[in-house]
């Protein structure tokens, strides 16, 4: 809650400043902020190894170039944030008593002579700013190289720190520009042929300076320039090996924002506008073109029907079962269930896994790595493909960070139809991940798979914004009383219908519906269905897929009870494994402290128990349906186990970003934590009890009308 105390503060302020006319303070704290951004976060994100910002820090080195040029991008962009900061700071102080009517603040001599940077070229008026714009880019830049470094040290240093002296390099050349551009010639030049009437029409504080806002405009075109060639880079680079890197998104943001709002917070002040209610009606505004919400397209529907529980349970002439309830948490989570599935198939049990194996319920992260197995699995598990675990350990979060600062940042500031966003810069990075567009076909071309037995029916969980339920994105029909009236419980099957046709979307779309995280990815709605609510992460309803899995399971079973023959095989045995990509919670309430918490405090309670509320409270209720289920069918003859695939390595990022320490940590708690061997031990056990039939493919296929 620190980083909330802190924006209060700061809007505290603010208010007092603006309240006492001190405008030249309101003007100051955009580019301020900007400055404060350059030397906080790479602190915070590192030093406090932030779990979701430490991972923008690691920039693998470029593989296509010899020169780390991903290094040198990131160096720049920092140089150009500092510089404009400066660069907007040295015109307010000097053109805003003029422009705000208010008395030229006593300042210094040597301030003042500072203050003359962009007005004059001589001596340390141009040397000191611009010592201050290498130290502020080289200090965000170190973060990068140590994290980077210190990640996998078989990483060139040498050229790490090439690339930043090369930005640097690169930067100065662009000052020395803006200083020849400043120069007294070129500046009456320009001074000439500027229209008067419009210097007349921006009002005081433009005239009288228009010089140094003449370096201003040069230091915004450089600064579009790179926003711009960046940006288009990226969005050719979607889902590529070599893209921009995630770090740069932020500080274009910081870049764009911060010559927006200063520009607006600058030429409002003369009519003492405040800018928070500016920026309030321009969203109001921006919420009234439809085209500036989150859609997501749909697809034809594959004419296979998703069998209901039973039919999927015993598929294949099963005799005994295993589930997956596959927990979301990021990145961490997609690689840990891919690895532990992978190694479950490949070097553990084979095709006795295989064929138990029957259903996956997953949610956010979980849901990735599901889906990068069961393709994997599609495509007759290729020796020379991309692995499961290979593919959800992959980073997306270059193209996540490049969907915010580019797309999704020019829908906000110009409301026009862009059709691509930061969640579809995800899926691109995902299906190049996978190395297979097998991703981008529809989900329910499984469905037939999933009756036969030759794959397991999958089910990744969202939830409706608007409605607080979940939402089932699946192979299989979970019925959930879809008649009854109050039912929360909905499926692709019953959303996705525009005018009686059902439609569907890919794979990679239902593992990122399922993984809505927010502001990492937007919430979307679909497009040109009868329904149309806007879709979170899965784990707002139930992080642990526990909830969808007993449903699921208590259908099958019912069904089951309902219709076999006495003596005829029927699933007596099931395993239930929970994937859980991080160590469990401490419910333990804290120890006493003299601190009361005031008033503050009182304010942040509630959002702070609205938030630790849903983790503890889904713990309990997956313990207490686990237990009813098994209570239940135990009393009828079948017994249901559960086993913890836990990793429990602290470090857990909740970004789209493993670094290489990372993805070590997960191989080692496979191969040496003991609680993970005794998870596999009981998986070994339960197959050895009762092995699934190893019948050919065709014969166990079942006539699915």
């Amino acid at each position: 809650m620190k980083p909330l105390l802190l924006v209060a503060g700061a809007v505290l302020v603010l208010g007092v400043a603006e309240l006492a006319r001190l405008q030249l303070l309101a003007a100051l704290w955009i580019p301020f902020a900007m400055l404060l951004f350059l030397v906080a976060f790479p602190l915070y994100a590192v030093t406090g190894r932030s779990t979701l910002f430490w991972g923008l820090f690691d920039l693998n080195l470029s593989p296509t170039r010899r020169m780390p040029v991903r290094h040198y991008f990131v160096t720049l962009s920092a140089f150009f944030v500092a510089g404009s900061a400066l660069c907007l700071i040295q015109l307010v102080i000097k053109s805003g008593p003029e422009r705000f009517q208010i008395p030229q603040p006593h300042l210094p001599g040597w301030v003042s002579e500072y203050l003359m940077f962009g007005l004059s070229t001589r001596g340390w008026r141009v040397a000191i700013p611009v010592v201050e714009m290498l130290l502020f880019s080289a200090y965000f830049a170190s973060f990068a190289i140590v994290t980077s470094w210190t990640q996998d040290k078989t990483r060139s240093l040498a050229r790490m720190i090439a690339g930043v002296i090369a930005a640097l390099a690169t930067g100065c050349a662009g000052v020395w520009l803006a200083v020849q551009f400043a120069s007294e010639g070129v500046r009456n030049a320009a001074t000439a042929t500027v229209n008067t009437a419009f210097v007349r029409w921006l009002g005081p504080g433009f005239e009288s300076h228009w010089a140094g806002h003449l370096s201003a405009l040069l230091a915004s075109f450089l600064a579009i320039a790179l926003y711009a060639g960046l940006g288009i880079y990226g969005r050719s680079a979607l889902g590529k090996m070599s893209t921009v890197a995630a770090l740069i998104g932020p500080l274009m943001l910081v870049l764009v924002l911060g010559w927006v709002g200063s520009g607006m917070e600058f030429f409002l002040g003369r009519w003492h506008i405040p800018l928070l209610l500016v920026v309030a009606v321009l969203g109001w505004i921006n919420s009234r073109f439809p085209w500036t919400d989150h859609t997501y397209d749909l697809l034809p529907r594959n004419q296979s029907i998703a069998q209901p529980p039973h039919t999927v349970l015993t598929a294949g002439g099963r005799n005994c079962a295993i589930l997956v309830a596959s927990a979301g948490g990021g990145i961490q989570a997609a690689a840990w269930t891919a690895k532990v599935l992978e190694e479950l198939r490949t070097s553990d049990f084979g095709d006795d896994f295989h064929h138990a194996l029957c259903l996956i319920s997953s949610i956010s992260g979980g849901s990735m790595g599901s889906a990068c197995y069961v393709n994997w699995l599609s495509r007759g598990c290729p020796a020379n493909g991309i692995k499961p675990f290979d593919a959800a350990s992959d980073s997306s979060l270059d193209e996540v960070s490049w969907g915010l600062a580019w797309p999704d940042l020019l829908r906000v500031l110009l409301p026009w139809p862009i059709r691509i966003d930061r969640a579809v810069a995800m899926e691109r990075a995902w299906t190049g991940n996978v190395g297979s567009k097998t991703v981008n076909s529809a989900l329910s071309d499984w469905n037939t798979d999933a009756a036969h037995g030759d794959l397991p029916a999958v089910v990744m969980n969202s939830t409706m914004v608007e409605v607080g339920g979940p939402l089932l994105l699946g192979t299989t029909d979970v019925n959930g009383n879809k008649d009854r009236k109050s039912n929360c419980w909905w499926d692709g099957d019953r959303l996705h219908v525009d005018q009686g046709t059902k439609l569907d979307v890919p794979v990679v779309r239902a593992a990122r519906l399922s993984a809505t995280f927010p502001f990492v990815t937007p919430a979307a709605r679909p497009m040109k269905a009868d329904h149309e609510p806007h879709m979170m992460d899965g784990g707002f309803y139930d992080n642990y897929g526990m909830a969808t899995l007993t449903e699921w399971l208590d259908q099958a079973l019912t069904e089951q009870a309902r219709t076999s023959v006495p003596g005829s095989e029927a699933v007596k045995r099931i395993l239930i494994l929970q994937v859980n990509g991080f160590p469990p919670a401490n419910f333990d309430p804290p120890a006493p402290t003299a601190n009361s918490g005031g008033w503050i405090s009182q304010l942040i309670d509630p959002v702070e128990i609205l938030v630790n509320v849903r983790t503890a409270g889904q713990v309990s209720h997956r313990d207490a349906e686990l237990g009813l289920l098994k209570g239940k069918w135990k009393a009828l003859g079948i017994g249901i186990e559960s086993v913890n695939f836990e990793l429990l390595h602290e470090d857990a990022p909740l970004s789209w970003h493993l670094m290489p320490k990372q993805k070590a940590a997960i191989d080692a708690a496979w191969t040496r934590d003991d609680k993970v061997k005794e998870a596999r031990d009981t998986v070994e056990k339960f197959l050895k009890a009762s092995p699934p039939p190893r019948a050919a493919a065709a014969e166990l296929k079942l006539e699915i009308a």
